[in-house]
């Protein structure tokens, strides 16, 4: 008996206990600063969850158990940062190759950490234990788990642009599960109503597309990334500040407000699209659902249909459900880089945005016997933001109090700010005939801090419509 207790490794509460509740948590707590995620509660619950397994586990099934924990918490992380649902973003996880250098670098350094905190903490586990020790171990981390999980639930966040913590403590495999349960159920919902209608800046704009086929305007639909509602009133202001000039308001009835938003930047497509949320299963559209949207019934009009956007066609399929959608003309960075346009940095770097508004208004000004429809989706302004931002001439963060205090926001705010400086450029520009513009947001800028992040609306994006003057001096109307 003596023996057994020999053999027997004394079990160390303090190593045990810092090894699965401290450890774990170092990855995201340290990379989402590198990744850009946000990162606002300190503890993980499904760590103690993990603990409780590894007193009866082997020591390698504790480090493989403890790799998909952390596995979880970071897809949490993320699918909260890009508001993307578990299933959006492990099909996500396939353009994963298109992020750049740094990002990826970020990436293999913290999958370098994860791997050695997994085998530090599964060698804290003794290869053995006295009955009575494992039971008491048990007995106690069950018994935390349990009254962790009702501050948790108690405690739990709003949404997350909302500001709203109360709780150092999250639970991502719950998290996720709900989350996912929503968006199937929602989903459904879609499939068996052909698609919830949801408003948008373009149906608003449409309206004044006239009747007769004599003369139809183009239709110009920018989709203007990460331009989010802010709160602060002078930087909402700074951003449409453009479409009070003199020379643009003697052309064009100006017309402005916000459109809820939900989901990442393909879920704004669909929105402006389709005036459905569909968003990232665009895609698996029917044939009749893709008929409702813009392409398709402008084609009908004798529109012809043109996608732009300066990165790759793979991502997010784009090149895959654009010409399902009805687009007959598509163009993505590498046909735009073989004309010459410059380059842009940022986590997908692209095509700048100021040359593809350059190039779309020498396009409206070429006469052309049908009218033409762009959907044009901006990219230099996704997050995150390099800071400052690589701008030769930037326009001044003095503007408001949130951009001259926040440097990320004050990149933010630059880079919008040369779309919107552009589009006016554009829209002054000579046009073979007369054009409607809509610009708008796709969703709240995803900022990895949350005072940043509460900073915009939680549920609304800006919109801007430009509705050209007839000669006489009046505006266009539809129907």
């Amino acid at each position: 008996m003596a023996g057994w207790y020999q053999r027997t490794a004394v079990f160390r509460w303090y190593v045990f206990l810092a090894a699965f509740a401290i450890l774990p948590n170092l990855p995201l707590l340290l990379a989402g600063r590198w990744l850009n995620l946000l990162v606002s509660r300190t503890f993980d619950l499904d760590y103690l969850a993990v603990a409780l397994l590894a007193l009866f586990l082997p020591r390698a099934a504790t480090c493989l158990l403890l790799m998909l924990a952390i596995a979880v918490d970071f897809i949490g992380a993320a699918c909260t940062t890009y508001l993307f649902s578990p299933s959006e973003f492990i099909n996500s996880m396939r353009f994963g190759g298109m992020l750049s250098t740094s990002e990826a670098a970020a990436i293999s350094v913290t999958l370098f950490l994860v791997v050695l905190i997994c085998l530090l903490a599964a060698l804290s586990v003794p290869h053995s234990f006295m009955r009575l020790e494992r039971r008491s171990a048990a007995g106690m981390l069950a018994a935390s788990l349990v009254v962790l999980s009702l501050v948790q639930a108690i405690y739990s966040p709003g949404h997350p642009f909302s500001g709203e913590e109360r709780s150092f403590l999250r639970m991502p495999s719950e998290s996720l599960v709900h989350r996912q349960w929503i968006y199937e159920r929602y989903q459904r919902g879609d499939r068996l109503s052909n698609m919830h209608a949801m408003p948008s800046a373009s149906a608003i704009a449409l309206h004044s597309v006239p009747n007769s086929s004599r003369a139809l305007p183009n239709f110009v639909q920018i989709l203007v990334e990460s331009w989010g509602n802010p709160k602060d009133e002078a930087l909402r202001k700074a951003l449409t500040a453009p479409y009070s000039d003199a020379k643009l308001l003697a052309r064009y009835r100006v017309l402005a407000g916000t459109m809820p938003f939900e989901g990442p930047t393909t879920s704004g497509e669909a929105r402006e699209l389709c005036g459905t949320h569909t968003g990232f299963n665009a895609s698996h559209g029917s044939v009749l659902q893709m008929q409702h949207c813009l392409p398709m019934r402008l084609r009908g009009m004798s529109y012809r249909t043109l996608a732009v956007h300066g990165f790759k066609g793979a991502m997010f399929d784009r090149e895959v459900w654009y010409p399902q959608m009805g687009f007959q003309e598509i163009w993505f960075e590498d046909r735009l880089k073989a004309l010459g346009m410059p380059e842009c940095p940022g986590p997908f770097g692209g095509i700048c945005d100021a040359a593809i508004a350059a190039w779309l208004e020498a396009r409206l000004s070429q006469p052309d016997d049908q009218p033409l429809f762009v959907h044009w989706v901006t990219l230099n302004s996704h997050l995150p933001v390099p800071v400052p931002s690589p701008l030769d001439h930037p326009v001044s963060c003095t503007v408001s109090a949130a951009s001259r205090g926040d440097a990320s926001i004050c990149s933010w705010y630059q880079l919008v700010s040369v779309v919107h400086a552009s589009v006016v450029e554009m829209a002054l520009g000579q046009q073979s005939r007369l054009t409607i513009f809509v610009i708008v947001g796709d969703h709240a800028p995803p900022f990895d801090r949350q005072e940043e992040r509460s900073s915009f609306s939680a549920t609304e994006v800006p919109y801007v419509i430009l509705l050209p003057k007839t000669p006489g001096g009046g505006t266009l109307s539809g129907n």
